[in-house]
């Protein structure tokens, strides 16, 4: 037996992977940062993987994770090899890599672990690079329209394949504040001083406009006697802009352009500022912060950004998207010296800047897109209509499942859903009103699978979902033609699969729940109580088979399931033990016992309740598991080992007596109230010998203890209901 391993998952919703080559100063880290974020309040569980930075403390006091996968320069296996392995150890749903070399890796290491890839683009490109790219992703995501014609005119990729989202801003974060005093004296700056502050990464195509604005500063100066101008960022052109500001600084005779380098504390300094020339997310953090702004970038020269032009600084990220008109130093001087002169022209420019931020570029405005871009590369809705659901062959795995079922009859409900399951299972699901159909599991190997496979070609599934494990199961997945086949990296013959669940060692209700978000699904109900619906011919069934019994009398109607299965025998309470409670039970409270579970128990049940002084008849055997589930509806209470019955029973709203020992109660437990779970937990616990002889888990288990566990659930039915006790009459 596996020992038990803790997911590590959210309450709901993804464990979701963000891939950059690094966290250092720039916009496409910033994004990333403010994603993790904005998805992190959603309920998601996020991770952030690059070869680290100086933004890695910014990220990890956001309580967000940070994981060292260095795959820059000349370590692309070894960083290959590293998130590979990173995908399965932290059972990621979906990742989304940002640029290039981050996307060649992501899609790699994705590829081989079947783990869903999102690549998002923060720039454009030249078409010639189309022929070194082959890492595209079912969606790309792109923030903003001139990208978005970029790769459908330069690189041939289908419109509807590339879908653009807002950059988005934390309007929380940056917000309309007295400018910074601390900040003020630390850089030297003068009181009261008209302030221009540029944030930009100084890279080759960027720096240039740092470079122009420091050469319109003499300009400036005469325009707005006393300007200041702040530059700060960091990159590979470094060097020369702060070269550039102390020659300005010579020519002006003063210290007006200041260069501190790259720093994290960017609504400080933009607190202290006149007006922001800046782009991309420069831009919008400038406008939140109720800063007037004027828009270039390495694209080139938009001007100030007002409600006339709006959409088109949006559609080319604030000037770094498109070719446009030069950013020259005379364009610069002319618009930001215009913004200087006119106050009341900087507050109007401020304050509709905040209200932009606020309603069309927000945090929250960007987590809804990215999650329904997610949702598209995870599972196209709109592209299922048939669906294919192979189950396990266990009574209470099938039981689990019920809540994922329904979770995907909600999200699909005009397709067609056909569940495969053993035969004699058929009735806990034919009724439930969340499968269309279903295809009985034939007995048997590859053979019998080959021709189920065949047989489900002819539905033409688009979507395939393995509860199961088994190879079999994923041979007919595979074998069905399902463009989209999901199940988990654990599965037998799992390369069959193109989505895998990278969850490993967990028991079925986890497993399921993990499985259905995977695919960008919520569950409504997260448990199974009330989703077995019967038919009238399994409720006449059962009350037939309680009927005939005779169980004259007043006392309570209790249920035994003493049986485990055949290939989990530790799971076993002793004979002697059941039947000391079921003397107890007649001799105590007057009750009416019946046996359940299958052919195989029926010697057991009988061992049971021979010789008992009341009214007892042993059903094990009789019944199918809907027939169970009508039987166990009548009863009172059910008492039994971890087994289908006990689960059965919960789902039918009736009180279990759960007694556990070498399985988890808090994985494997009834689900729903008042039930009441007896389990003494062993130094040999989690159990890895099934085989184990002695088996002190259960064998500690006392009549005494089962017996005050009902006396306990008895007490609360009746003091809840106040009347004789709902079923009776039905025997």
């Amino acid at each position: 037996m596996e020992a038990w391993v803790e997911a590590r998952e959210p309450e709901s919703g993804l464990t979701i992977l963000q891939v950059l080559s690094w966290l250092n100063y720039g916009g496409v880290e910033s994004y990333a940062i403010r994603l993790s974020r904005a998805l992190r309040e959603r309920g998601h569980r996020v991770l952030v993987a690059s070869s680290g930075g100086c933004l890695v403390p910014e990220l990890e006091a956001s309580g967000i994770e940070h994981l060292q996968v260095d795959f820059t320069g000349g370590r692309m296996v070894s960083g290959l090899v590293a998130l590979r392995r990173l995908l399965e150890r932290e059972h990621v749903d979906i990742v989304n890599a940002h640029n290039w070399r981050a996307g060649m890796v992501s899609y790699l290491a994705c590829r081989r672990a079947g783990v869903p890839y999102v690549l998002t683009i923060h720039g454009t490109r030249r078409p010639l690079n189309r022929y070194g790219v082959f890492y595209w992703s079912k969606r790309v995501v792109v923030v903003s329209e001139a990208s978005r014609r970029n790769l459908i005119e330069g690189f041939n990729l289908p419109a509807e394949r590339v879908v653009r989202s807002v950059i988005g801003v934390d309007c929380d974060r940056f917000r309309p504040s007295p400018g910074d005093a601390a900040v003020q004296a630390e850089l030297g700056l003068q009181e009261g001083a008209p302030r221009v502050v540029h944030v930009s990464r100084f890279s080759h195509g960027k720096a240039p406009v740092a470079r122009a604005l420091i050469e319109a500063m003499e300009d400036l100066d005469r325009r707005a006697p006393g300007v200041e101008l702040v530059v700060v960022g960091r990159g590979p052109e470094e060097a020369t802009v702060a070269q550039a500001a102390e020659e300005m600084n010579r020519r002006l005779g003063r210290r007006a352009v200041f260069a501190p380098g790259g720093r994290a504390d960017i609504p400080r300094l933009l607190s202290l500022a006149t007006v922001v020339v800046g782009t991309a997310t420069a831009a919008l953090e400038a406008m939140a912060c109720g800063k007037p702004v004027v828009a270039a970038g390495k694209g080139g020269y938009l001007g100030v950004v007002e409600e006339e032009n709006l959409e088109r600084a949006e559609e080319t990220c604030f000037g770094d998207h498109e070719e446009m008109e030069a950013v020259t130093a005379e364009r610069l001087a002319s618009d930001v010296g215009a913004l200087l002169s006119d106050p009341e022209r900087v507050a109007r420019g401020g304050e509709f800047g905040r209200r932009a931020a606020e309603s069309r570029f927000g945090a929250a405005r960007l987590a809804d897109e990215i999650e329904s871009i997610y949702g598209q590369a995870l599972c196209d809705r709109a592209a299922v209509r048939e669906v294919v659901v192979f189950h396990l062959n266990q009574i209470g795995d099938l039981v689990f499942a019920l809540p994922a079922l329904k979770a995907l009859r909600e999200a699909f409900p005009e397709a067609r859903i056909t569940s495969v399951l053993r035969s004699h299972l058929a009735g806990l699901v034919a009724n439930s009103g969340f499968v269309d159909d279903i295809v009985h599991r034939p007995p048997g190997g590859p053979w019998s699978a080959a021709s189920l496979g065949l047989r489900l070609r002819r539905l033409q599934p688009d979507l395939a979902v393995a509860f199961s494990q088994s190879a079999t199961m994923t041979l007919c997945a595979w074998l069905s033609g399902a463009g989209h086949r999901v199940g988990y990296v654990d599965s037998d013959l799992c390369r069959l699969l193109n989505h895998r669940v990278q969850v490993r060692g967990v028991p079925a209700p986890v497993k399921v729940l993990r499985l259905v978000r995977s695919l960008g699904l919520e569950p409504e109900k997260l448990d199974y109580v009330g989703l077995v619906r019967l038919s009238p011919e399994d409720e006449e069934r059962g009350a037939k088979l309680l009927g005939e019994s005779e169980l004259a009398g007043q006392g309570p109607l209790i249920a035994l399931a003493p049986g485990e299965s055949a290939d989990r025998p530790y799971k076993s309470w002793s004979t002697e033990g059941f039947i000391g409670v079921a003397s107890a039970l007649v001799r105590e409270h007057d009750a009416r016992l019946v046996t359940v579970g299958g052919e195989r128990d029926r010697s057991l049940g009988d061992e049971i309740i021979a010789g008992l002084g009341g009214p007892a008849r042993n059903l094990a055997g009789e019944t199918t598991p809907s027939q169970l589930a009508a039987v166990l509806r009548r009863c009172d209470l059910l008492i039994g080992i971890d087994s289908g019955p006990m689960h059965v029973a919960a789902a039918m709203g009736r009180p279990v007596v759960g007694l556990f020992g070498p399985t988890n109660p808090h994985r494997t437990g009834p689900q729903g109230e008042g039930h009441e779970v007896i389990f003494h937990e062993q130094s040999c616990w989690p159990c890895m010998t099934p085989t184990c002889e002695d088996r002190p888990c259960m064998s500690s288990i006392t009549v005494e203890e089962v017996l005050a566990a009902v006396r306990r659930i008895l007490s609360r039915t009746r003091a809840a209901r106040g009347q004789p006790i709902e079923g009776r009459s039905d025997a």
